[in-house]
């Protein structure tokens, strides 16, 4: 083997093994770090949906509830209408279309057309739209009616359409059918229609029977008889004019309009399941067990329009799991849990049950994998871009060896010793040794690559040590700052800090002081001038202090005061400062007392009134003068309602591009309209709106936050 050769086979080795090793090493931290962003954000997507879950089924249910409300007076509006109606003397002359009119299509009046909302069953099963009319009503005597007593029932139940018309327009979005059916075996339903079976006797329905029964307004899942849909009906009985039971008024709702009540996001709707579910009784045998009141696959072609429609039982494989979430439903608590449904990992979102339809909660059910998509697909994404990576990385490996083979004829040891050093370090380099280098003096291009090269392992060596430190840092402040809100008696408390570098110099803290008696607990919130690592530092000086001596001096918050002040003058410059709210609140006597080192006053809303007062400053920031006095104001009584909201000045001196000032009217206004909300609520709310007033203007300050209610 020649030199030449040996010179070519040697070069070849240098430059191949280094890119080989580089791409391989490339590949696996790919991989790596694909499989842990789509790790970090599988459990990011499942948290989202797992809030997004949980606000769905709230409001939901809360929609329903208000649904079924309307429905209810719409019930007892139209038995109001159909009682006054019984009372009259017939009208003359009443306009009469019966059944069989419709059915046979012979005089019927002239908006008589087909319906989208009104939808029948034929004998296959599919649907199809039925016409109506909504200037009329259908008339139906069951067979063996009393027609001369129904006679002069029709007629005072001519002007019915009317009165139908008027209930419908207050909610048209829910309401299928009106009727109303009579112990004579008279039935008349709007809008107009045909299809009703010869043997039909609305007698014999659950609906009727039931609110004959009770004699109140109640709910009932039951096949239609014209179109053997399956509808929600709510029915209660009509009198007559001495009192005695007449019959039974009814209005139905179509079981999609109730499930079309709840939005889902668009990738989750394909294989969503949504329902109102209630647990069983030992009355019915199903103790323990959830019953699905509504849900889709009711809405079906039922073969035998007769029969009541017998509910479903919710299952699943994970039945401890499963007898959580009824224990819960039953106990009307909300909340998300993963389980097994139809054989798909999924997530069960649940609300409260509602005081209506058997007490019933809304539920719905998401595949897990729709929930990761997002999180799949970007760890595809990573993998696709590594294999083009690596491809391009063999294209620069082919050129490389041209240029190799290249140089391997025209240079000698001159070029192969520097590329070799070069090579040796980079490699050290690349392992992390930053105290590699080299040594060139070939007098040209390559001297100063080595020259440069020299200069990369002490710069990147600090750029990992600041890297390291500021990590570190900003994990050692998060840790300082509460990790949840406290639990105490008759308030709900909420605080976050959202810092616009890796550290901030805001601080807000819920400190215990049991020994000032139970149900103590001091609430502190400051700002430090600056930010970054000087002002981390001090917070962390300003909180050890703080809680060194809060439950000492807890009964006298200006000694308090004084006390970390003088802390702060002796460890800080002239230059940096703080400003401090820090509060005591007394659960058992629903009082709180402050002091206020020179931070902005505290928004006070009073619910009974719903005033805002402002709790003020008691002295000058911290850190100034050492000798500076500090006094203790309050206390306050905190009534249920109250709201209490400490915040920093990013909040209100946050700007949009424009360069405007969010300011604390807005803030107020925030406040005002926040009564009815928990104090995590009022947090978030009040963060949101801040981050969208800066529009696309980045955070230039941190924003702190803390909501004290009182219950």
């Amino acid at each position: 083997m020649t030199i030449g050769v040996k010179r070519q086979a040697l070069l070849l080795s240098i430059a191949l093994i280094p890119v080989i090793g580089i791409a391989l090493i490339y590949r696996q931290s790919m991989s790596t770090l694909g499989k842990q962003q789509a790790s970090e954000m599988k459990e990011a997507l499942r948290q989202n949906a797992c809030k997004r879950l949980q606000r769905i089924v709230y409001d939901y249910g809360r929609i329903v509830n208000r649904d079924q409300c309307a429905l209810e007076r719409a019930v007892e509006t139209q038995a109001t209408a159909v009682q006054t109606r019984l009372a009259k003397a017939p009208p003359p002359s009443p306009r009469i279309l019966h059944a069989s009119d419709y059915d046979s299509a012979k005089g019927l009046p002239a908006d008589m057309a087909l319906s989208k909302k009104h939808l029948r069953f034929d004998a296959d099963g599919k649907l199809h739209p039925v016409a109506v009319t909504y200037s009329d009503q259908v008339y139906f005597l069951a067979r063996g009616a009393d027609k001369q007593g129904a006679a002069d029932d029709m007629a005072r139940l001519s002007t019915m359409p009317r009165a139908y018309r008027r209930i419908y327009d207050s909610n048209p979005s829910i309401m299928y059918w009106q009727y109303t059916s009579l112990e004579s075996g008279l039935h008349t339903s709007w809008p107009g229609h045909g299809g009703y079976p010869e043997d039909y006797d609305p007698r014999k329905r659950q609906w009727y029977i039931g609110a004959k029964t009770t004699g109140v307004l109640d709910w009932y899942l039951l096949p239609d008889a014209s179109t053997r849909t399956v509808t929600l009906c709510a029915a209660m009985p009509v009198t007559k004019p001495d009192g005695s039971f007449a019959g039974v008024t009814a209005i139905d709702v179509p079981l999609p309009a109730v499930l079309e009540l709840l939005t889902l996001p668009e990738a989750w709707r394909p294989d969503a399941e949504t329902m109102l579910v209630f647990p069983g009784s030992g009355e019915t045998g199903f103790k323990g067990k959830l019953m699905i009141l509504v849900q889709k696959s009711y809405h079906q072609h039922s073969d035998d329009w007769k029969k009541s429609l017998e509910l479903q039982i919710l299952e699943s494989s994970d039945s401890d799991v499963l007898a959580a979430l009824t224990a819960d439903i039953d106990a009307g608590r909300p909340g998300v849990r993963r389980m097994e449904y139809k054989g798909r990992d999924s997530l069960w979102a649940y609300g409260q049950r509602t005081d209506r339809q058997q007490q019933a909660a809304a539920l719905v059910i998401v595949p897990y994998r729709q929930v990761i998509a997002k999180a799949q697909e970007a760890e595809q994404q990573v993998l696709d871009q590594m294999t083009g990576y690596l491809q391009f990385a063999g294209m620069i490996m082919f050129v490389v060896l041209l240029i190799v083979v290249a140089v391997a004829f025209s240079s000698a040891r001159k070029l192969t010793r520097p590329v070799m050093a070069l090579s040796g370090a980079a490699k050290d380099l690349a392992e992390g040794d930053f105290n590699a280098s080299v040594e060139i003096k070939t007098g040209d291009e390559l001297e100063d690559l080595g020259n440069i090269f020299n200069e990369l392992g002490p710069k990147l060596r600090e750029r990992e040590k600041m890297k390291q430190s500021l990590e570190m840092a900003m994990e050692i402040q998060q840790h300082l700052l509460p990790q949840g809100s406290p639990l105490i008696d008759g308030f709900d408390i909420a605080g976050k800090s959202i810092y616009c570098d890796e550290t901030g110099g805001d601080y807000y803290d819920f400190i215990e002081l049991a020994e000032l008696g139970s149900g103590r607990l001091g609430i502190a919130l400051g700002d430090v001038s600056g930010h970054g690592i000087g002002a981390a530092l001090l917070m962390a000086a300003a909180r050890g202090v703080l809680r060194s001596y809060a439950a000492s001096h807890g009964a006298n918050l200006g000694e308090l005061f004084k006390t970390l002040n003088r802390h702060l003058v002796r460890d800080t410059g002239e230059e940096q400062f703080m400003t401090l709210f820090y509060a005591v609140l007394d659960a058992e006597a629903k009082s709180l007392v402050w002091t206020s080192g020179g931070h902005d006053p505290a928004l006070w809303l009073q619910n009974a009134g719903g005033e805002i007062q402002e709790l003020p400053n008691t002295g000058i920031p911290l850190g100034i003068l050492e000798d500076a006095l500090y006094e203790q104001a309050g206390p306050i009584e905190l009534r249920p309602g109250d709201i209490v909201l400490v915040g920093t000045d990013g909040i209100w001196e946050a700007r949009n591009t424009d360069g405007e000032m969010f300011g604390k009217d807005r803030l107020r206004r925030l406040l005002s309209d926040s009564g009815d909300r928990s104090a995590a609520e009022i947090h978030d709310m009040t963060v949101e709106a801040v981050h969208n007033f800066r529009q696309a203007r980045p955070q230039e300050d941190d924003v702190t936050l803390v909501v004290i209610k009182a219950l």
